[in-house]
């Protein structure tokens, strides 16, 4: 088997599940431990995986925060916002989290649509100033500022007071075993309770977010519905969601 080929194996089947041993790989492969070691060290060398005691992880997700972003114009997000347009219907009660998607969704939202939008974001709020047909309803609590969004013990109260059609978010970080993952604690938990109180919950997320892991589980993979990322997203990472339950739509 050759170098390139035993390693993207590896790589398959980290992706598969989530984390891999050295032990168990070189008896799959049929080469030696230390062949194997040496694949592991020679990725995690070119950041394709995290070397951890034993065998690897997946590679931790680490972008800029979100006001680091907002100058840059990002097409594919918005083609993903326009396709979770077809999961909203008038006079539904949704809640939109914070991110760029999610503003390209509010964005999106015609202008004619009676609706009623929940989100701690101020920035998706002055975006529906003009849909005169839409309510908002703005989350209080503490200013979180790589978020640009509002946290806390205020705005997770206030959600769990309410309940909503739909939930709409980006995706964070999003791999089949590990779930659903965020970068910041105080992130995780409003999401976490985001995804509690909707009858169904929409990741709109990239390829470059899938079979990642992130610091904070927000979580599993079947307690989302619906999964809107591109069309060359990884085939097999597509099918291990999809034997969650989860509908993917490739746009």
């Amino acid at each position: 088997m050759l170098l390139a080929e035993r390693q993207s194996l590896i790589l398959k089947e980290l992706n598969h599940k989530g984390r891999v041993y050295a032990a168990d790989l070189a008896q799959q492969l049929g080469v030696s431990e230390d062949t194997v070691r040496r694949d592991l060290n020679q990725l995690g060398e070119r950041q394709m995986l995290r070397r951890v005691h034993g065998g690897a992880l997946p590679m931790q997700l680490d972008v800029p925060d979100y006001a680091d972003r907002l100058e840059v114009k990002h097409p594919a997000k918005q083609k993903r916002a326009n396709a979770a347009l077809a999961f909203i219907q008038p006079r539904q009660t949704i809640l939109l989290n914070s991110g760029e998607t999610c503003l390209y969704l509010a964005k999106a939202i015609p202008r004619d649509m009676p609706l009623t939008v929940v989100s701690a974001c101020p920035l998706i709020a002055c975006e529906l100033v003009h849909h005169e047909k839409v309510e908002v309803i703005l989350l209080g609590g503490t200013f979180f500022k790589p978020a640009l969004r509002c946290v806390g013990t205020a705005a997770t109260n206030t959600l769990r007071k309410m309940r909503f059609n739909s939930y709409f978010t980006g995706a964070c970080a999003l791999h089949p075993e590990r779930g659903f993952s965020a970068k910041y604690l105080e992130e995780a938990e409003i999401m976490r309770v985001s995804v509690e109180q909707a009858d169904q919950t929409i990741v709109m997320g990239g390829v470059d977010r899938l079979g990642l892991i992130s610091n904070h589980q927000v979580a599993n993979v079947r307690e989302l519905d619906v999964l809107i990322t591109d069309q060359d997203a990884d085939a097999a990472i597509v099918q291990a969601l999809q034997e969650r339950n989860l509908q993917v739509v490739q746009v």
